[in-house]
């Protein structure tokens, strides 16, 4: 396997261990909805364990709404700024 996110080797393969953990981890959370048949685990801020800081603000259709918002303008924002090479 020979994936470059930065030229530090060690730096390298923490990001990679991170978003290894981070594919598993959504992965497991996607299973877990479906078996439980609860879609208020895939919301962003419950993963992101927000709800540490804000006790059950989130946890309702407005919540899930307001996290499919927040990951397209994430997602759109990371689109724009990744400078990527063909």
């Amino acid at each position: 396997m020979n994936v470059k996110i930065v030229d530090n080797k060690y730096l390298n393969a923490l990001l990679l261990l991170m978003l290894f953990s981070a594919m598993v981890h959504m992965l497991i959370l996607f299973v877990f909805a479906v078996i439980s048949k609860d879609v208020y685990v895939l919301n962003y801020f419950n993963i992101l364990d927000i709800e540490l800081l804000y006790p059950n603000v989130f946890n309702s259709a407005l919540g899930n709404g307001v996290s499919v918002f927040c990951v397209v303008i994430l997602y759109l924002v990371i689109l724009k700024y990744n400078r990527h090479e063909p």
